[in-house]
């Protein structure tokens, strides 16, 4: 297929979803059918146990959220013929304004307007966030194919440390977040006040902690190895992730495994994938 048909194509794709959505939450009571759905694929996940999505239903639902404007900087990219690298900020700003109308007509026909259009504009937000990282990654990807030998001496000398963080974080005999979970209660209580989202709960801290915990995993398998081998960072992220929950439940009965937790540390591992890429193709550029 030519560049100029799947131009064209992808366009086409991309103005049928909008529209799609658009015309879907424009009726009333579609945006409740719509979430109700979610809610019970939500719940038929539980139902696997192990700690399956177990997260609040609210946090799930943007969870959801999230992975579907994920894609738009990307199909924004695809629909342009000169995709160039320099516009990775401009598509992330189309994408927000998408992500800003899609709240407002979800909150339309909903009973708690003010908190259902925060909820869906902070999630689709985060979701650009992360599509517009994955833009950035995809156009440096050849920029960054090697490690150089500059990021392969900083990135032992981090991993050194960031491993031993690991191992005393799986290992410790009690959950890490004991000692702060009344502090964390009451920073999450103040934060609903000022405005945050309904969907900001215990449950969203922890499942961005352990996110953020594995993204230096991805980000240093990046800096050596290049992002040619970009799948070890992922797939490593996965299978640490795993073994860490698996001795969790045979040898630690005060700590929870949960499947939940791998699809954190595999997330991160992801994200720090895309970052490495990224800070590592605008290392080549300036070298």
């Amino acid at each position: 297929m030519t560049t100029a048909r799947r131009t064209t194509l992808v366009r086409i794709v991309l103005c049928a979803a909008v529209a799609l959505v658009v015309a879907l939450l424009l009726v009333p009571g579609v945006s409740e059918t719509l979430r109700a759905v979610a809610a019970h694929a939500a719940g038929a996940l539980r139902a696997l146990g192990h700690g399956t999505l177990a997260v609040d239903e609210r946090f799930a639902l943007a969870m959801a959220v999230t992975a579907v404007t994920a894609p738009l900087p990307l199909l924004l990219a695809g629909a342009s013929r000169a995709s160039r690298p320099d516009r990775v900020r401009q598509r992330a700003v189309v994408s927000g304004l998408l992500v800003l109308v899609l709240a407002v007509l979800a909150a339309a026909h909903a009973d708690a307007r003010v908190d259902r259009f925060r909820s869906v504009l902070v999630a689709g937000l985060v979701g650009v966030a992360v599509g517009a990282l994955l833009d950035a990654a995809v156009h440096a990807r050849e920029r960054a194919a090697h490690a150089s030998v500059r990021s392969k001496r900083v990135a032992w000398t981090l991993a050194a440390g960031y491993a031993v963080v690991v191992v005393l974080v799986a290992t410790a005999g009690s959950p890490v977040d004991g000692g702060i979970q009344p502090w964390l209660t009451r920073a999450i209580a103040a934060g609903h006040r000022l405005g945050a989202p309904p969907w900001l709960g215990y449950d969203a801290v922890e499942f961005t902690a352990n996110v953020v915990f594995f993204a230096p995993f991805g980000f240093l398998a990046v800096l050596l190895l290049g992002a040619r081998r970009w799948w070890v960072g992922m797939v490593g992220g996965f299978v640490v992730s795993v073994c860490i929950e698996t001795v969790q439940a045979l040898f630690l009965p005060a700590r929870f495994a949960s499947v939940d937790d791998v699809l954190a540390n595999t997330s991160g591992a992801v994200l720090g994938v895309l970052a490495g890429i990224v800070v590592l193709g605008r290392v080549r550029d300036r070298s």
